[in-house]
């Protein structure tokens, strides 16, 4: 090993254990709860990579094979299941860097702006978090850095036209966002497609050949979904299924030119914003200039990457209506490459001080990066929205269906039941499932399922209790029992009383069908009577049974949470808001902590 080679080893070891620091400071240590679109997908792929199932469309075959293999060996090794595929995704990424720091370094031939580049790029917010979440987009970036090292080598000739060709069909068939690279890797290759035009028909065939070696990774899809893998994504065990999952079908509705320049426009604001969030507006408009520099001084590798900016730019604004990370990773990493050769030529100016302030405002400019997007990115990875899921779904009735809807919240009460050993007393479907009388729900799930769509899903009209605190019961088929007593009343209440909390359970009854909708005072009260806390309702039910939907003999029944210290007693019933604004209580109870009436 030469001393050149020696100190590349060793600064990218000093840059990467230095950039482990934010990496594991927002590491994804627990079940995802986040719906922020970098998040949205985290728990289908913590469960993916433990079990060897499959992901959504497009599939992402070798990131799941490769995935899987890393994470059998760190679970062996005593890693928590949960946790693993986020250190996959780091594993890709510290490659990924490995790669962009031997391109710059072979571009400039310095040492300290393939460091800073590394260190600056890697805590842009897109890249960061890749780092730290079960994501796809470290492992495609790795590939597409590699196309991009590859087709800027320094010799043309017929054999990097063969890897290019494997190393694209391969890319390609991850993430069809690397087609966005084609038009830059074609001009960076030109050369040699020149130097060996007598032999271009059969470097053609032979690299379309390759090219398609690379989606035969999808026959994972098939093979596992025939097996009966426990996770497997749509159908891709049937033909027609696994083309819909090869060719990305549901993401359809992303794809396509805006319908009116307004929608043009709010496109353009949308990718804009995300860039400016990632790199900040001085290193966007930096990164800009950096690379008109590079086409003028590395004019080879300076059109290269501002053609990769430029068609993932114009495609993402033009063409897709969504923010996709593998398109903002290709722009942000052709803007990383302008400050590259912004830097560069600042070095080879005239100007003496440039060796010297250079370095501090890399520094600056990486601290800079980590105040402004450590404590988002915290948050992200710590949002406790799936473990408060587990937690609210352990008190549903044991043998029970939970109904969850597909996304997060559902990836996060399976991953409890998979790998944490939570959750085992209930079956959990989604909203695609087989749906029953009785089934339950957690009651927020109604803003997005709400009664119409169960009714049109069990073909009936539906009648909601509460069976445990914020679950509620789908039934088909109303509570009617005989001999009522008039009005509307409370035929039985129970208050459990914890440290910080108090839960009512209360059993109405009507005679006859209630003309009037009224809402639901609940006030826990401390020994003196003073009110402590409050856990009043718009309507029963948590607002999803107004009176007025009630049937004459009806019981229902309904379920109160009131979170505060020091209750022993809590008053409750039934009130009106008056035309003046006024409130008029037309029911009321009390009942005593562990008392049941």
């Amino acid at each position: 090993m030469t001393d050149i080679k020696r100190s590349q080893v060793i600064f990218f070891i000093l840059a990467s254990l230095a950039l482990a620091l934010a990496f594991l400071h927002t590491l994804q240590t627990i079940p995802n709860g986040s719906s922020h679109y970098f998040m949205i997908d985290v728990g289908e792929t913590q469960i993916v990579l433990n079990v060897w199932g499959t992901l959504h469309a497009t599939g992402y075959p070798l990131y799941v094979i490769t995935g899987n293999i890393l994470t059998d060996v760190m679970t062996a090794l005593g890693i928590s299941p949960v946790v693993a595929p986020a250190l996959v995704s780091m594993l890709w990424g510290y490659i990924t860097l490995g790669l962009i720091y031997w391109l710059a370094w072979r571009i400039t031939r310095r040492l300290t702006l393939a460091v800073g580049l590394i260190m600056v790029f890697a805590l842009t917010r897109t890249m960061w978090i890749h780092f730290s979440i079960a994501e796809i987009y470290t492992f495609g970036l790795m590939l597409q850095v590699g196309l991009i090292l590859l087709a800027l080598w320094n010799t043309p000739d017929e054999r990097r036209i063969y890897w290019l060709a494997l190393l694209g069909g391969i890319a390609v068939a991850h993430h069809r966002a690397t087609v966005m690279m084609i038009p830059a890797l074609l001009y960076a290759t030109y050369p040699a497609f020149i130097q060996n035009r007598h032999k271009l028909p059969r470097i053609l065939v032979i690299s379309l050949l390759l090219g398609v070696i690379g989606f035969s990774q999808y026959a994972y899809l098939y093979l596992r979904a025939q097996a009966g893998a426990d996770w497997v994504y749509g159908e891709p065990g049937t033909l027609n299924g696994l083309w819909t999952e090869f060719i990305g079908k549901e993401a359809s509705r992303f794809i396509g030119p805006a319908h009116s320049w307004d929608a043009l426009l709010a496109n353009f604001k949308l990718v804009n914003r995300v860039l400016v969030y990632d790199l900040t507006l001085p290193g966007l408009l930096l990164g800009i200039i950096g690379l008109g520099i590079g086409i003028r001084h590395h004019r080879r590798a300076g059109i290269t990457f501002s053609l990769i900016g430029m068609a993932a730019y114009g495609f993402h604004v033009i063409a897709y209506r969504d923010v996709l990370s593998a398109l903002i990773l290709l722009i942000t990493l052709a803007l990383a490459f302008g400050w590259l050769f912004l830097a560069d030529a600042l070095l080879n100016s005239r100007i003496s001080q440039a060796r010297y302030v250079l370095p501090m405002i890399i520094l600056a400019t990486v601290s800079g990066l980590f105040i402004h997007n450590r404590e988002f990115l915290y948050d992200l990875t710590h949002d406790r929205t799936g473990i408060e899921t587990i937690e609210l779904l352990e008190s549903a009735p044991q043998n029970s269906t939970v109904m969850l809807a597909w996304g997060p919240r559902y990836f996060a009460a399976s991953i409890g039941q998979l790998f944490l050993n939570r959750l085992q007393h209930i079956q959990l479907v989604d909203h695609k499932g087989e749906h029953h009388s009785g089934i339950l729900t957690p009651e927020y799930t109604l803003y997005n399922q709400p009664i119409s769509w169960w009714e049109a899903r069990l073909n009936s009209p539906v009648y909601l209790q509460a069976v445990a605190p914020f679950i509620v019961q789908i039934n088909t088929t109303p509570t009617i029992i005989d001999d009522v007593a008039e009005g509307i009343r409370a035929a039985s209440m129970t208050l459990t009383c914890q440290e910080d909390s108090a839960i009512l359970d209360v059993l109405w009854q009507t005679h006859e069908a209630p003309q009037e909708d009224f809402s639901v005072f609940v006030h826990g009260l401390d020994a003196e009577g003073n009110l402590v806390g409050q856990g009043d309702q718009y309507a029963p039910v948590y607002g999803w049974r107004p009176l007025t939907t009630w049937q004459a003999g009806e019981q229902i029944r309904d379920i109160y949470v009131v979170n505060a210290t020091d209750i022993t007693h809590v008053r409750f019933g039934l009130y009106r808001i008056q035309t003046t604004g006024e409130f008029e209580n037309v029911l009321t109870y009390e009942v005593i902590c562990d008392a049941q009436q």
